[in-house]
């Protein structure tokens, strides 16, 4: 479980990352780079999700996480300063307590 949401996060990252209104990086990467990070991260962590729901439940659980992390990024980047590392790790670890508070 914590692999899928820590490759859900580096997915939904990744497709951030490629907009031209990103505030994260200088420049921002290639969409050809950043869609196949996005691309292959989903895939991944759609199967390791697999392992404990059913597959249409673990696509509409990463869907529905994905979504929730573009917009929370707009949000909290539109706030405050962040750099990549700081705002890529606190993403993460945020999201792995709150994966694990809805399996309790």
């Amino acid at each position: 479980m914590a692999i899928a949401v820590i490759l859900l996060w580096l997915a939904s990252l990744s497709a951030y990352c490629t907009s031209k209104q990103q505030l994260l990086l200088e420049r921002p990467i290639s969409k050809l780079l950043g869609w196949g990070i996005f691309s292959l991260s989903f895939f991944l962590a759609w199967l390791f999700l697999m392992g404990r729901y059913s597959s249409l439940s673990a696509f509409f659980l990463s869907f529905s996480y994905v979504m929730a992390a573009w917009i929370v990024s707009v949000f909290v980047l539109g706030h405050f300063k962040l750099d990549a590392w700081q705002f890529g790790s606190a993403g993460a670890s945020i999201s792995l307590v709150l994966f694990y508070l809805g399996t309790l």
